[in-house]
């Protein structure tokens, strides 16, 4: 098993996530408790947070509310048609929390989000935006069972 550092692990989810446009946002559905699975466009920052938009009435949206403990995967699962050992998963365990307007950071978030995919500028400025600031990150490579984790403070 190779190892890498945590600037490497990083690295790779960085690659992956920059391939693709969306993810899937999972969270606890506040009436029942159950997963719920959402896909979102989103940008991943070099930090390893997580930004996307979100319209206010979403399920999602109501859910991150109540209970914003949430994962957030992203993958190439584009791949597995023609180069399935190279499907590559990233995993990110986290808290969402709303970027306000008047905060300091949103300029920034939401200028990146946009840049990545213009459509999130209609999600976000119908609804909010959002960061999801990691608790950990795992990178999953190819097929092998190797799991590649970032644990954040």
């Amino acid at each position: 098993m190779t190892e890498l550092s945590r600037e490497e692990i990083l690295q790779e989810a960085l690659r992956v996530a920059h391939s693709q446009f969306g993810g899937t946002l999972a969270t606890t559905h506040i009436d029942d408790g159950t997963p719920y699975p959402a896909f979102v466009l989103f940008h991943l920052t070099d930090e390893g947070e997580v930004i996307y938009g979100s319209v206010t009435e979403s399920q999602h949206t109501r859910d991150t509310q109540a209970i914003p403990e949430v994962a957030f995967l992203i993958d190439n699962r584009d791949v597995l048609g023609h180069d399935w050992p190279a499907f590559d998963r990233i995993t990110i365990e986290g808290v969402s929390e709303r970027i306000d307007p008047d905060d300091s950071r949103y300029e920034g978030f939401f200028d990146a989000l946009v840049a990545k995919n213009w459509l999130s500028h209609y999600f976000t400025k119908i609804g909010n935006l959002y960061r999801i600031q990691p608790r950990r990150i795992t990178v999953l490579l190819g097929l092998g069972p190797e799991r590649y984790i970032v644990d954040f403070d």
